[in-house]
């Protein structure tokens, strides 16, 4: 059996096609383009012991965006965080105490704007002497 001239050229269009098919393209990770800024590593971080009452100030020329929430209350009482953007509430998180100690991780995240300022208040059963939170994200550019 003769292969002629026709199926040869065929075969091999076909694998030229398969192989720039199978190559692969230049890979993007989130976030991309002008949406991170401040260098080459955007990230930030807050935290501590909290009073009643904590505030975030964004740069003037960033947003803050939080990724990440974590507060605890070690004497096993519960905890309340609420987040309020321009008097307006954004985000409230409750603890028990006993077992629960939230570990927030935001899909979209929380942005405060660039110049403005989140307030950020505390209050637990017995008070907050061993209360500690942490906040984390990255600025974007406005």
């Amino acid at each position: 059996m003769q292969t002629s001239r026709f199926q040869l050229g065929l075969i091999a269009t076909l694998a030229v096609g398969l192989g720039f098919s199978l190559a692969s393209s230049h890979a993007a990770g989130y976030p991309v383009g002008a949406t991170v800024s401040m260098g080459s590593n955007p990230l930030w971080s807050v935290g501590g012991a909290p009073s009643s009452t904590e505030t975030l100030t964004a740069p003037s020329d960033q947003d803050m965006i939080i990724t990440d929430v974590h507060f605890s209350n070690t004497d096993a009482h519960w905890l309340r965080l609420e987040m309020q953007l321009a008097g307006a509430t954004v985000a409230s998180f409750v603890s028990d105490g006993t077992t629960d100690r939230p570990q927030i991780s935001l899909q979209s995240g929380i942005r405060v704007p660039a110049g403005q300022t989140m307030t950020m208040g505390f209050d637990g059963y017995y008070g907050l002497s061993s209360a500690r939170y942490t906040l984390s994200g990255y600025y974007a550019q406005p």
